[in-house]
């Protein structure tokens, strides 16, 4: 994870999920996980990838939540809103506080992810979102007492 290094979490990271379009890792001292899309991807794939941070997220009882979007591509319509749904539904039985998220510069994507953040907050407890352009500056964040 190069735009991370120097960051204290490097030494306490571990990678728990890989495909070839999505990479999960735990930096269990800091309570985050890191999802870190590969490339564009399909529904079912998408749909994988946010089970599985959602399974991981709740398993390791974390609060702070990365999710690197920029590869991602745009979500279809019906993915949005599997999204919001089961999002209700996980942050729901969560301890989440902040959530991070690094946007493309695309800016479908960017409109896509601030309509479901605000769609999802209406459903669950409250938590902070913000959106970032890079990895380091979205953990300096999440890394703030």
């Amino acid at each position: 994870m190069s735009s991370g290094e120097g960051l204290p979490i490097e030494s306490s990271r571990m990678q728990l999920f890989r495909t070839d379009f999505v990479e999960i890792v735990l930096h269990m001292p800091n309570h985050l996980l890191l999802t870190r899309w590969l490339r564009p991807v399909v529904s079912s794939e998408y749909g994988h990838g946010i089970e599985e941070t959602s399974r991981l997220f709740l398993k390791y009882d974390l609060n702070k939540l990365l999710i690197n979007n920029c590869r991602m591509g745009v979500l279809t319509i019906e993915d949005q809103g599997w999204l919001g749904r089961f999002s209700v539904e996980v942050i729901s039985k969560s301890k989440l506080q902040r959530l991070a998220i690094i946007s493309s510069f695309d800016i479908l994507q960017q409109l896509t992810n601030e309509v479901l953040d605000g769609k999802v907050k209406e459903a669950t407890p409250p938590f902070d979102t913000r959106y970032f352009l890079t990895e380091q500056d979205a953990l300096e964040w999440l890394l703030m007492p």
